[in-house]
């Protein structure tokens, strides 16, 4: 299944991190501050929250019981999902002054379905449970942008940058060298203006895009993998591993060959 639907009424803090996948987490009872980017959020029955992979985020519960359901998207099946950018813009257009948090008031009912339902597909399963959890994020995603229209970017309000096919381009080429001014040329501005006007829409610059983009992959990689660092560095854009390791440090608080054996060693206590 391509989605993932999980539930949580352990009042279990963390602390700040980042994901490999986009994520809408929805507060059923209880509260908790949610702080992404250093800002903070108390969110508390109906609150639907919205977080991409460069979103780093820590939560901590207030009142109990704290039950919420998280809902999770690789980042390569969300636009295959929807090709809609209206609908997808809440993911992905996190600028400066994103504000996270939408309560969803009186339609509380209505979402507390919605994530039951994706709840009951997901175990269902089936030929066509993609198919019904696809329906059941559209729904979400429609009613939550009558309520907040604020959220999400219409095409025709993006500027005179293509800043969607800016992040296109970058989602497929960030192993790759990166030079801000070629791509600055490919859009006739100036660095500095694609520089800024991509950090405002999008909540980083596009190098920062690029680092992070290159962080996530070599965590897949990591995971699911027999890779060396060295190779994984080289594959990730990453030509001198040292550097690799101290970026990698810089972003997780530990080298990729810790991350590496923490999870093994999670798998191994799992499968015991």
């Amino acid at each position: 299944m391509a989605f993932e639907i999980k539930y949580n009424d352990q009042p279990t803090p963390h602390g700040m991190h980042t994901h490999t996948y986009y994520e809408m987490l929805y507060v059923l009872s209880g509260s908790a501050v949610i702080t992404v980017r250093q800002r903070e959020f108390e969110c508390g029955p109906g609150s639907l929250i919205f977080l991409n992979p460069f979103d780093e985020h820590a939560s901590q519960p207030l009142a109990l019981p704290y039950k919420r359901y998280y809902l999770l998207m690789p980042t390569t099946q969300l636009k295959a999902f929807h090709n809609n950018v209206l609908l997808l813009s809440v993911f992905r257009f996190h600028g400066e002054q994103f504000p996270y948090v939408v309560q969803v008031g009186a339609r509380k009912p209505r979402f507390d379905t919605y994530f039951s339902m994706l709840m009951d597909v997901q175990r269902e399963g089936g030929t066509f449970a993609d198919t019904r959890m696809e329906a059941l994020m559209t729904l979400i995603l429609t009613d939550t942008q009558i309520m907040r229209p604020d959220l999400f970017i219409p095409a025709n309000q993006l500027s005179f940058l293509p800043i969607q096919d800016i992040m296109n381009q970058l989602d497929v080429s960030f192993c790759a060298p990166f030079s801000l001014q070629a791509l600055a040329d490919q859009y006739h501005v100036s660095p500095g203006c694609l520089s800024a006007h991509f950090r405002r829409v999008v909540g980083i610059s596009p190098m920062q895009y690029v680092t992070q983009s290159r962080m996530q992959h070599a965590r897949l990689l990591l995971l699911g993998s027999e890779l060396s660092i060295a190779s994984i560095a080289e594959q990730c854009g990453f030509p001198d591993v040292s550097n690799f390791v101290r970026r990698f440090r810089l972003q997780f608080q530990q080298t990729p060959l810790q991350f590496r054996q923490k999870h093994q060693a999670r798998q191994t206590e799992k499968n015991a």
